[in-house]
């Protein structure tokens, strides 16, 4: 999303609450789009929201009118896995003990 706004800027209809930077209401037209309506977001909004451009979203219709919710990447077990850095005092190691019993002397 490009934005000719610096850090720390607001843009109209931005408002702070508590310290954290959140977008108050704004007023936008659907627009055709193909075979679809389109929507543009205000920077505000979307950066209130952590909408970033590109960015997969789900849309839903709930009671008020229509929810976008960023959609968060499913990782592979490969990745999962290359991004795994164990605990400190996490063994590495399934059986991280001694044998006991009868496992001891095979």
């Amino acid at each position: 999303m490009t934005g000719g706004m610096s850090t720390g800027e607001k843009s109209r209809g931005e408002v702070s609450r508590g310290g954290v930077s959140a977008a108050g209401p704004s007023r936008q037209a659907l627009r055709r789009w193909g075979n679809s309506l389109g929507v543009r977001l205000p920077v505000a909004i979307a950066r209130a929201a952590h909408l970033q451009e590109d960015q997969d979203i789900e849309l839903s219709v709930v009671e008020d009118g229509v929810l976008i919710r960023p959609i968060q990447p499913r990782l592979s077990l490969e990745q999962r896995l290359a991004a795994y850095v164990p605990m400190p005092a996490e063994p590495v190691e399934a059986m991280a003990w001694e044998p006991l019993g009868a496992e001891a002397n095979q």
